[in-house]
């Protein structure tokens, strides 16, 4: 009887625990190489794209914030060529000089300011009013009849400049280098400064007096910030001194004041989470406006400090950048903790910083650095699952089954190393090594096309709806709603009516020789003129869902559910005087101002009825209001009281 044989001898160390801590030390190796390029991919791509979204959105903020010093600007500019013309005529210096006398009043010291009751707005014999304008001058000087003139034109044009941007602009005033002022604001300065005892008004003493009249330039210029006790407030002043004479001498000069605490709220918050703001001026020391760490000693030091003299060594970087740079254009400085984007504000010497720190970058890398670990941990407990099941089973049934198996592995989203793969081999190995790697190179290369476009198409496609929203229901020009939306909304409150059993109320209005506006004050002045108009009509509607929309050029409709037959006329009349009392200047209207004229229509819905009747009558009330001289409001015939009514 044969001997049976004795089992084979088990390795101490079998091929699957060797090929198994091979290929754990091998795809381990891999996955910290992977992780550390990662990590800086991921670091310079978020860096990139936290830079570009710095630029972009201190070049808007650029751009915002100079809209009103230019405003301020061209105001100064009109104000002192509208002085100019006026005092080189001898008979309106004359009538100044009377003026002059009816304005003001001497006080016992010398001194002069407005009569009472006139920034109250009491009238003048003349009928002419000055609400809100007050005025000072020192009693250093008798006035000659020639500063009379002068003092006297500053107080009607400061009047007329500052009540047209009432609302955008703190005050306005024009400065006589006698050292008087007549200013447009809320606050009546005849009541404030005096000119005896501790706290006497020394006109000289002033910064915006002192540059604007010691020397012969006429450029505009800011002060440096201060804080005024009158006000209350911490500003700067904009001030543009007229041309000098032949003397060097100036005769006017025209300013504004400009509070900080609002511009400092603006720029305080910038679009990226995180990061924050400083503005200082483009001097060579940086001083200082607004810091978010530094606020009570730029207070303490009365708008003093500065990059400098507080040893800000962060901010020195944007020192020497800001000698180079260009209004409106950002410019990134970098350092070891932040990424910075700044800009000169156009039209001021005020340089605005935004800080982004680098430290905010961090969680973001270490996410994406996760999402690699763990997706180089799945693959490699695959990877072993793999080599383990070859190993143990080593036949080519096995191998076979295996092959279509990794063939799942298109899941996955990383690139493959060729080389820890048997692909020269010419039996099942090398086939499943082939058809692996095969596999992997086209799910990478698929998946990143298909993730780019995806990308790409949502970004379009937000865009455009975005895009397509806002225009589809809003006016470019004034901001309201436009023709498009106020047809939809006139046909739903028409079927809300209809079931509700209520009053439908219709006006529309156009504004009065607006073509000769145009004509007159040009197309900016146009728009700024229906704007105005806009704010008027929507300060007045009566609920908060009435519409105001924008029905074509200069016309206008107000739908409103609130407003019956009986007070129809009455509301279309008040739109009017809301609009009159803008008293926005017209020198080719016969009025002389803006005025509109409104056709009024109200109707109660039936069922079978449409909103094109009322829209009719209100067209037709309207040409009745424009053909009996325009500037009032005519409500339509109604079909039970054919008389109708009008203002």
């Amino acid at each position: 009887m044969s001997t049976p044989s004795p089992p084979p001898e088990k390795s101490a160390t079998s091929l699957t625990a060797r090929a198994l801590r091979l290929a754990l030390f091998r795809i381990g190796l891999v996955s910290v190489c992977a992780g550390l390029v990662s990590y800086y991919v991921n670091q310079m791509s978020i860096e990139d794209d936290v830079r570009k979204r710095l630029v972009l959105s201190v070049e808007q903020t650029l751009q915002r914030e100079s809209l009103p010093f230019q405003e301020i600007m061209d105001a100064q500019r009109n104000f002192l060529a509208e002085f100019k013309d006026i005092y080189a005529q001898p008979d309106e210096k004359q009538a100044l000089v009377r003026d002059f006398d009816h304005i003001f009043y001497r006080h016992e010291d010398g001194s002069y300011t407005q009569r009472p009751g006139l920034f109250e707005g009491q009238a003048l014999p003349d009928g002419r009013r000055f609400k809100e304008m007050s005025a000072t001058y020192a009693p250093d000087m008798a006035p000659t009849d020639d500063t009379k003139a002068r003092f006297a034109l500053s107080y009607i044009l400061s009047h007329k400049y500052g009540s047209s941007a009432k609302g955008r602009l703190f005050n306005f005033y024009g400065v006589v280098p006698e050292k008087g002022f007549p200013i447009f604001q809320a606050q009546d300065i005849a009541k404030v400064f005096t000119y005896s005892g501790p706290d006497a008004l020394k006109l000289e003493t002033f910064e915006f007096y002192q540059r604007g009249f010691a020397s012969a330039s006429h450029d505009p210029f800011f002060t440096l910030m201060y804080w005024d006790p009158s006000n209350k407030a911490w500003m700067t002043t904009i001030a543009t001194p007229d041309v000098a004479d032949a003397s060097g001498q100036h005769k006017i000069m025209a300013c504004v004041d400009v509070l900080l605490d609002e511009l400092m709220t603006r720029t305080a918050k910038p679009y990226l989470p995180g990061a924050h703001s400083t503005l200082f001026l483009a001097d060579a020391d940086g001083t200082l406006i607004y810091h978010p760490q530094f606020l009570e000693s730029i207070k303490s030091t009365e708008g003093k400090a500065s990059i400098k003299s507080l040893n800000i060594t962060n901010d020195y970087p944007l020192l020497q950048a800001a000698r180079d740079l260009s209004p409106g254009k950002a410019r990134l400085v970098e350092t070891h903790d932040d990424i910075m984007a700044m800009g000169l504000i156009p039209g001021t010497p005020w340089v605005l910083a935004v800080h982004y720190p680098r430290a905010l970058m961090i969680p973001s890398i270490i996410e994406n650095l996760v999402i690699l670990a763990a997706l180089g941990l799945v693959t490699l407990l695959v990877e072993i699952f793999v080599l383990r099941s070859i190993l143990q089973n080593q036949v080519a049934l096995p191998l076979s089954r295996l092959i279509q198996a990794t063939r799942t592995v298109r899941l996955f989203k990383e690139r493959l190393n060729h080389d820890v793969l048997p692909i020269q081999s010419a039996d099942e190995i090398g086939e499943l090594a082939r058809e692996f790697s095969q596999m992997a190179d086209h799910i990478y290369e698929a998946h990143e096309q298909l993730e780019s476009k995806v990308q790409e198409r949502t970004a379009e496609l937000e865009a455009a709806n975005r895009q397509l929203q806002a225009l589809s229901s809003t006016d470019g020009l004034t901001g309201i709603a436009n023709r498009r939306r106020f047809d939809e909304v006139l046909e739903t409150e028409w079927q809300r009516a209809q079931r509700a059993g209520g009053f439908l109320s219709l006006a529309i209005a156009d504004v009065d020789w607006f073509k000769r506006y145009n004509d007159h004050y040009g197309h900016q002045a146009g728009d700024d003129c229906l704007r105005s108009v806009v704010n008027a009509l929507q300060s007045n509607v009566l609920r908060a869902g009435d519409l105001v929309a924008r029905y074509g050029g200069e016309e206008f409709a107000v739908i409103s559910t609130s407003v019956d037959r009986a007070h129809a006329l009455e509301f279309a009349q008040r739109l009017c005087s809301a609009v009159q009392a803008r008293a926005l200047p017209h020198t080719a209207s016969p009025l002389g101002y803006v005025s509109i004229s409104i056709g009024m229509a109200v109707t109660q819905p039936v069922h079978g009825s449409d909103a094109a009747g009322l829209l009719k009558k209100a067209d037709e009330a309207l040409y009745r209001a424009k053909a009996q001289g325009r500037n009032q409001a005519v409500l339509a015939e109604d079909e039970q009281n054919p008389e109708g009514n009008q203002s």
